[in-house]
């Protein structure tokens, strides 16, 4: 399971780089669409892993609030950062896009940026693992209400494609709240799907069968993405349209095959630190890139392997240092 997490946030990594890095994306529209599941797949894993756990609702709370803090110091350290570089090392700063908080004081925003979890368009995921958290001590039979998590996605799915369509309609704040709060439903299904696999004993591998519908929903993924980028230079709804829905769930088998196939040392050492890769690359990455690209002009491949290759050596030197730290401060530094 760590390959495949750390094939997944590998994924992740090269993903957000090309898009930070090239404008026309045309060129990676089939590289996106096949990596665009990983996020699914991640949240399935998750589910997997916490429906081995006998659920003690007091350890749950702890582990959350583990989760927060962890958040809490890299969502501090970024927003600090966004103020005193400014200019383009803060345009991954969401909270100034969605909150109009120009005309706030320090403490307004650190505080919105904060707890509205949009210090960058990934740190709303810290809110969607901690709400998933709380979620498991009350699943008994995963089964039962999988049919109801999926119609959760569905629902999801179509509100954030008119989101996509309309936001330049909407008022800032709705924006937010629809990306971010609205986002747990979203990902319920693919958590209570890992969950039930694991009380079912059921281990999701790559068959012919599972195969052909891989390769049915990843063409039509491709179509869907394909026909936004060319409409509204973007993709509508992203991973959070309903046959990025599906598509996830073909691309559990094909992930975890391919993690198996490149399993190695690196990718298992990334899998069991993926927390931390999410949590530093984004943006501190974006950053590393604005500052040597004010120096060096390099083609954009370089960059892409610059960028991740920088997230990487960034976490191997927090964990070297996190070492010399108290075990309760080694948490909220490196997670673990």
């Amino acid at each position: 399971m760590e390959a495949t997490r750390g094939l997944l946030i590998l994924f992740v990594l090269v993903g957000h780089a090309i898009v930070s890095v090239y404008r026309d994306l045309t060129f990676f529209i089939p590289f996106l669409r096949f990596v665009s599941p990983s996020v699914f797949v991640f949240v399935y894993l998750f589910g997997y892993s916490q429906g081995r756990v006998r659920k003690r609702p007091l350890k749950v709370v702890q582990k959350a609030l583990s989760f927060f803090l962890f958040y809490l110091f890299w969502g501090s350290v970024a927003f600090f950062l966004y103020l005193i570089l400014d200019g383009r090392y803060s345009e991954v700063w969401v909270t100034r896009q969605i909150f109009n908080v120009e005309n706030c004081s320090l403490f307004s925003k650190y505080l919105l940026t904060v707890f509205s979890f949009s210090g960058s368009w990934q740190y709303y995921f810290v809110f969607v693992v901690i709400i998933l958290l709380f979620v498991s001590i009350f699943i008994r039979n995963p089964g039962r209400i999988l049919p109801f998590s999926f119609a959760g996605a569905v629902v999801n799915s179509s509100i954030v494609s008119l989101w996509f369509l309309t936001k330049n309609e909407l008022l800032p704040p709705i924006e937010g709240a629809l990306i971010t709060y609205l986002n747990p439903i979203h990902w319920l299904f693919p958590f209570i799907l890992g969950y039930k696999d694991t009380h079912e004993g059921k281990k999701r591998t790559l068959n012919k069968t599972s195969l052909i519908f891989y390769i049915v929903f990843l063409t039509i993924g491709l179509l869907e993405y394909w026909n936004s980028h060319r409409k509204f230079n973007g993709f509508v709804a992203d991973q959070f349209s309903l046959p990025g829905v599906v598509l996830g769930i073909y691309s559990i088998g094909v992930f975890s095959w391919m993690a198996e196939k490149m399993n190695s040392r690196i990718l298992r050492r990334m899998g069991r630190y993926s927390f931390l890769l999410f949590m530093i690359h984004m943006p501190f990455q974006w950053m590393f890139y604005v500052f040597l690209d004010t120096f060096i002009d390099l083609p954009g491949w370089c960059w892409v392997l610059v960028m991740v290759g920088f997230s990487v050596a960034f976490m191997e030197i927090l964990l070297r240092l996190s070492r010399l730290l108290p075990r309760a401060l080694r948490k909220v530094v490196a997670g673990f």
